[in-house]
Protein backbone atom coordinates (compact mmCIF):
# COMPACT_ATOMS: atom_id res chain seq x y z
CA UNK A 1 0.00 0.00 0.00
CA UNK A 2 1.24 3.71 -0.86
CA UNK A 3 1.85 5.07 2.49
CA UNK A 4 4.18 7.53 0.96
CA UNK A 5 2.26 8.83 -1.76
CA UNK A 6 0.27 11.73 0.89
CA UNK A 7 3.71 12.21 3.34
CA UNK A 8 5.00 15.45 1.86
CA UNK A 9 1.44 16.56 2.11
CA UNK A 10 0.71 15.97 6.01
CA UNK A 11 4.43 17.27 6.55
CA UNK A 12 2.88 20.74 5.13
CA UNK A 13 -0.37 20.78 6.98
CA UNK A 14 -0.98 23.16 10.18
CA UNK A 15 -0.12 21.00 13.46
CA UNK A 16 -2.77 21.61 16.48
CA UNK A 17 -1.84 20.58 19.75
CA UNK A 18 -4.36 19.40 22.33
CA UNK A 19 -4.84 23.01 23.48
CA UNK A 20 -5.77 24.47 20.07
CA UNK A 21 -8.83 21.73 19.69
CA UNK A 22 -10.13 22.00 22.84
CA UNK A 23 -10.01 26.26 22.28
CA UNK A 24 -12.21 25.43 19.10
CA UNK A 25 -14.16 23.42 21.02
CA UNK A 26 -14.99 25.94 23.88
CA UNK A 27 -15.67 29.19 21.21
CA UNK A 28 -17.95 26.98 19.10
CA UNK A 29 -19.83 25.87 22.08
CA UNK A 30 -20.16 29.20 23.32
CA UNK A 31 -21.86 29.91 19.94
CA UNK A 32 -24.01 27.32 19.42
CA UNK A 33 -25.54 28.20 23.57
CA UNK A 34 -27.17 31.49 22.10
CA UNK A 35 -30.03 31.33 19.52
CA UNK A 36 -28.83 34.35 16.08
CA UNK A 37 -31.78 36.74 17.34
CA UNK A 38 -30.16 37.07 21.14
CA UNK A 39 -26.63 37.42 19.44
CA UNK A 40 -27.89 40.09 17.41
CA UNK A 41 -29.86 41.61 20.18
CA UNK A 42 -26.30 41.70 22.19
CA UNK A 43 -24.96 43.24 19.16
CA UNK A 44 -27.89 45.69 18.87
CA UNK A 45 -27.29 46.72 22.61
CA UNK A 46 -23.68 47.79 22.53
CA UNK A 47 -24.08 49.37 19.91
CA UNK A 48 -27.08 51.27 21.51
CA UNK A 49 -24.42 51.74 24.31
CA UNK A 50 -21.82 53.11 21.84
CA UNK A 51 -24.58 55.68 20.27
CA UNK A 52 -24.39 57.08 24.22
CA UNK A 53 -20.41 57.97 24.60
CA UNK A 54 -19.66 59.02 20.62
CA UNK A 55 -21.62 60.56 17.95
CA UNK A 56 -23.59 58.17 15.61
CA UNK A 57 -21.63 58.48 12.96
CA UNK A 58 -18.75 57.26 14.99
CA UNK A 59 -20.07 54.62 16.57
CA UNK A 60 -21.03 52.44 13.30
CA UNK A 61 -17.72 52.88 12.33
CA UNK A 62 -16.58 50.05 13.88
CA UNK A 63 -19.20 47.38 12.57
CA UNK A 64 -19.09 49.10 9.00
CA UNK A 65 -15.42 48.64 8.61
CA UNK A 66 -15.17 45.43 10.37
CA UNK A 67 -17.92 43.94 7.71
CA UNK A 68 -16.06 46.09 4.78
CA UNK A 69 -12.69 44.16 5.69
CA UNK A 70 -14.89 40.48 5.44
CA UNK A 71 -16.51 41.25 2.40
CA UNK A 72 -12.97 42.28 0.95
CA UNK A 73 -11.33 39.94 2.13
CA UNK A 74 -13.82 36.96 1.10
CA UNK A 75 -13.91 38.42 -2.63
CA UNK A 76 -10.03 38.59 -2.79
CA UNK A 77 -9.94 34.95 -1.44
CA UNK A 78 -12.66 33.54 -3.79
CA UNK A 79 -10.99 34.98 -6.82
CA UNK A 80 -7.65 33.63 -6.09
CA UNK A 81 -6.05 36.94 -4.99
CA UNK A 82 -5.35 36.01 -1.36
CA UNK A 83 -4.93 31.98 0.09
CA UNK A 84 -8.29 30.33 1.30
CA UNK A 85 -7.34 29.53 4.87
CA UNK A 86 -9.73 27.31 4.84
CA UNK A 87 -8.17 24.46 2.23
CA UNK A 88 -5.36 24.69 4.51
CA UNK A 89 -6.25 21.67 6.07
CA UNK A 90 -7.55 19.75 3.17
CA UNK A 91 -5.61 16.34 1.80
CA UNK A 92 -5.97 16.69 -1.79
CA UNK A 93 -7.16 13.36 -3.44
CA UNK A 94 -8.29 10.01 -2.80
CA UNK A 95 -6.99 8.69 0.26
CA UNK A 96 -7.67 5.66 2.78
CA UNK A 97 -7.04 4.90 6.42
CA UNK A 98 -5.28 1.58 7.03
CA UNK A 99 -4.81 0.36 10.40
CA UNK A 100 -0.99 -1.38 11.18
CA UNK A 101 -0.46 -3.79 13.68
CA UNK A 102 0.29 -2.70 17.31
CA UNK A 103 4.07 -2.73 16.58
CA UNK A 104 3.43 -0.28 13.77
CA UNK A 105 3.99 -2.65 10.88
CA UNK A 106 2.06 -1.58 7.57
CA UNK A 107 -0.63 -3.76 6.74
CA UNK A 108 -0.33 -6.14 3.62
CA UNK A 109 -4.32 -5.94 3.11
CA UNK A 110 -6.97 -4.02 2.90
CA UNK A 111 -8.87 -3.60 6.43
CA UNK A 112 -6.34 -6.18 8.09
CA UNK A 113 -6.54 -5.06 11.55
CA UNK A 114 -10.10 -5.24 13.65
CA UNK A 115 -11.43 -1.71 14.99
CA UNK A 116 -13.92 -1.23 17.29
CA UNK A 117 -15.23 2.50 17.58
CA UNK A 118 -17.17 3.96 20.83
CA UNK A 119 -19.65 7.12 20.10
CA UNK A 120 -19.48 9.23 23.21
CA UNK A 121 -22.56 11.74 23.55
CA UNK A 122 -23.25 14.39 26.52
CA UNK A 123 -26.12 17.59 25.99
CA UNK A 124 -26.92 20.23 28.64
CA UNK A 125 -30.90 20.78 28.66
CA UNK A 126 -30.73 23.36 31.10
CA UNK A 127 -31.67 26.77 30.62
CA UNK A 128 -28.00 28.05 30.59
CA UNK A 129 -27.20 25.45 27.78
CA UNK A 130 -23.34 24.48 28.69
CA UNK A 131 -23.09 26.93 31.64
CA UNK A 132 -25.49 24.85 33.56
CA UNK A 133 -24.28 22.59 36.59
CA UNK A 134 -22.20 20.03 36.03
CA UNK A 135 -21.56 20.14 32.47
CA UNK A 136 -18.37 21.92 32.79
CA UNK A 137 -17.04 19.06 35.17
CA UNK A 138 -18.59 16.03 32.12
CA UNK A 139 -16.01 17.96 30.27
CA UNK A 140 -13.12 17.92 32.67
CA UNK A 141 -13.13 14.50 33.00
CA UNK A 142 -13.87 13.61 29.51
CA UNK A 143 -10.34 15.62 28.55
CA UNK A 144 -8.69 14.00 31.63
CA UNK A 145 -9.85 10.86 30.21
CA UNK A 146 -8.87 11.67 26.39
CA UNK A 147 -5.56 12.49 27.75
CA UNK A 148 -5.05 9.80 29.72
CA UNK A 149 -5.15 7.60 26.38
CA UNK A 150 -2.94 9.61 24.58
CA UNK A 151 -0.43 9.09 27.39
CA UNK A 152 -0.63 4.84 27.28
CA UNK A 153 1.10 3.92 24.74
CA UNK A 154 -0.51 0.40 25.25
CA UNK A 155 -4.44 1.46 26.02
CA UNK A 156 -5.09 0.41 22.57
CA UNK A 157 -6.99 3.70 21.70
CA UNK A 158 -6.15 5.13 17.84
CA UNK A 159 -7.55 8.53 18.29
CA UNK A 160 -10.53 10.42 18.27
CA UNK A 161 -13.07 13.39 16.89
CA UNK A 162 -15.65 15.68 18.21
CA UNK A 163 -18.84 17.08 16.83
CA UNK A 164 -21.35 19.27 17.59
CA UNK A 165 -24.75 17.52 16.62
CA UNK A 166 -26.14 20.54 15.25
CA UNK A 167 -29.02 19.06 13.13
CA UNK A 168 -31.22 18.35 16.22
CA UNK A 169 -32.52 21.93 17.73
CA UNK A 170 -31.58 25.71 17.06
CA UNK A 171 -28.83 26.09 19.92
CA UNK A 172 -27.96 24.06 23.16
CA UNK A 173 -26.80 21.09 20.75
CA UNK A 174 -24.89 17.57 22.18
CA UNK A 175 -21.69 17.00 21.67
CA UNK A 176 -20.29 13.85 19.90
CA UNK A 177 -16.87 12.42 20.04
CA UNK A 178 -15.83 9.35 18.11
CA UNK A 179 -13.39 7.05 20.06
CA UNK A 180 -11.04 4.56 18.21
CA UNK A 181 -9.50 1.46 19.62
CA UNK A 182 -7.17 -1.62 18.42
CA UNK A 183 -10.46 -3.75 19.95
CA UNK A 184 -13.54 -3.95 22.56
CA UNK A 185 -11.33 -5.18 25.14
CA UNK A 186 -9.34 -1.99 24.88
CA UNK A 187 -12.11 -0.34 25.84
CA UNK A 188 -13.63 -2.54 28.57
CA UNK A 189 -10.22 -2.11 29.82
CA UNK A 190 -10.19 1.86 30.13
CA UNK A 191 -13.76 1.55 31.40
CA UNK A 192 -12.78 -0.27 34.69
CA UNK A 193 -9.75 1.63 35.32
CA UNK A 194 -10.11 4.46 38.53
CA UNK A 195 -10.27 7.57 36.42
CA UNK A 196 -13.31 6.23 34.40
CA UNK A 197 -14.44 4.76 38.14
CA UNK A 198 -14.01 7.91 39.51
CA UNK A 199 -16.36 9.48 36.57
CA UNK A 200 -18.92 7.44 36.94
CA UNK A 201 -19.23 7.51 40.86
CA UNK A 202 -19.18 11.23 40.31
CA UNK A 203 -22.16 10.76 37.78
CA UNK A 204 -23.89 8.22 39.90
CA UNK A 205 -23.98 10.55 42.75
CA UNK A 206 -25.37 13.92 40.50
CA UNK A 207 -28.21 12.48 38.58
CA UNK A 208 -30.73 12.87 40.87
CA UNK A 209 -30.28 16.74 41.51
CA UNK A 210 -28.82 17.27 37.71
CA UNK A 211 -31.97 15.98 35.53
CA UNK A 212 -30.53 18.62 32.92
CA UNK A 213 -27.70 16.49 32.23
CA UNK A 214 -27.56 13.75 29.87
CA UNK A 215 -25.03 11.22 28.37
CA UNK A 216 -24.46 8.26 25.77
CA UNK A 217 -22.47 5.74 24.21
CA UNK A 218 -23.17 3.58 21.27
CA UNK A 219 -20.26 0.52 20.89
CA UNK A 220 -18.95 -0.91 17.41
CA UNK A 221 -17.15 -4.09 17.03
CA UNK A 222 -15.65 -4.07 13.25
CA UNK A 223 -13.57 -7.41 12.38
CA UNK A 224 -11.05 -7.65 9.85
CA UNK A 225 -12.35 -6.88 6.60
CA UNK A 226 -15.69 -5.66 8.30
CA UNK A 227 -14.92 -1.92 7.88
CA UNK A 228 -13.72 0.54 5.40
CA UNK A 229 -13.07 4.48 4.85
CA UNK A 230 -12.83 6.97 1.74
CA UNK A 231 -12.12 10.36 1.75
CA UNK A 232 -11.80 12.57 -1.38
CA UNK A 233 -10.19 16.26 -0.87
CA UNK A 234 -11.13 16.08 2.61
CA UNK A 235 -9.39 16.90 6.19
CA UNK A 236 -8.45 14.77 8.96
CA UNK A 237 -11.59 13.76 10.55
CA UNK A 238 -13.07 10.62 12.06
CA UNK A 239 -10.78 7.84 11.70
CA UNK A 240 -8.58 9.67 9.22
CA UNK A 241 -7.61 11.61 12.38
CA UNK A 242 -5.53 8.74 14.47
CA UNK A 243 -2.85 9.27 15.49
CA UNK A 244 -0.53 5.50 15.22
CA UNK A 245 1.86 5.69 12.54
CA UNK A 246 3.08 3.08 10.38
CA UNK A 247 6.28 2.30 10.08
CA UNK A 248 8.29 1.52 6.58
CA UNK A 249 12.24 1.21 6.25
CA UNK A 250 12.35 2.52 9.99
CA UNK A 251 10.66 5.51 9.45
CA UNK A 252 7.06 6.74 10.73
CA UNK A 253 4.10 7.35 8.38
CA UNK A 254 0.42 8.68 8.81
CA UNK A 255 -1.61 6.08 8.39
CA UNK A 256 -3.06 7.44 5.44
CA UNK A 257 -2.97 5.21 1.90
CA UNK A 258 -3.72 6.12 -1.53
CA UNK A 259 -6.64 5.33 -2.52
CA UNK A 260 -6.62 6.38 -5.87
CA UNK A 261 -5.62 3.31 -8.22
CA UNK A 262 -5.44 -0.16 -6.80
CA UNK A 263 -7.39 -2.28 -4.32
CA UNK A 264 -8.26 0.64 -2.22
CA UNK A 265 -10.36 2.61 -5.36
CA UNK A 266 -13.12 0.37 -4.70
CA UNK A 267 -15.25 -0.14 -1.70
CA UNK A 268 -14.93 -4.10 -2.31
CA UNK A 269 -11.44 -3.93 -2.40
CA UNK A 270 -11.37 -1.66 0.86
CA UNK A 271 -13.20 -4.55 2.59
CA UNK A 272 -10.71 -6.97 0.77
CA UNK A 273 -14.20 -8.87 -0.05
CA UNK A 274 -13.71 -8.93 -3.96
CA UNK A 275 -16.94 -11.76 -4.36
CA UNK A 276 -18.92 -9.13 -2.15
CA UNK A 277 -22.21 -8.30 -3.92
CA UNK A 278 -23.16 -8.54 -7.82
CA UNK A 279 -23.14 -4.84 -9.12
CA UNK A 280 -25.41 -5.01 -12.66
CA UNK A 281 -23.81 -1.96 -13.54
CA UNK A 282 -21.19 -1.72 -16.13
CA UNK A 283 -18.39 -0.15 -14.33
CA UNK A 284 -17.87 0.26 -10.51
CA UNK A 285 -19.01 3.82 -9.74
CA UNK A 286 -15.67 4.73 -7.80
CA UNK A 287 -13.15 3.22 -10.40
CA UNK A 288 -15.07 4.68 -13.05
CA UNK A 289 -15.19 8.34 -11.60
CA UNK A 290 -11.11 8.48 -10.28
CA UNK A 291 -9.47 5.65 -12.36
CA UNK A 292 -7.91 8.85 -14.33
CA UNK A 293 -7.92 11.15 -11.60
CA UNK A 294 -4.72 13.41 -11.23
CA UNK A 295 -3.69 14.02 -7.92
Amino acid sequence: MDFQHFAPQIDKLPQRSRKDVVNVMFWNAIRDSFTLSTWLAIGAVVQGLLVVFVRPTFAVAPAALVLLYRLSRTMLQSFGVLRNPLMDEILMGKFSVQIGDEHGNAPTDSAQQQVAVIMLGARSNHPLGIFGPGFKQIGDYFGAMIDRLNADEDSGFLGSSTYICNGERLTANGVMTCCYFRTVEDIHRFAHEPLHREAWDWWNNITATHPHLCIMHELYDAPKKGWENIFVNYHRTGIANIKEPVIINGREYQPIANASRGPLATQKGRLAQPKLGAYTGKQDLEKQDFVNAKY
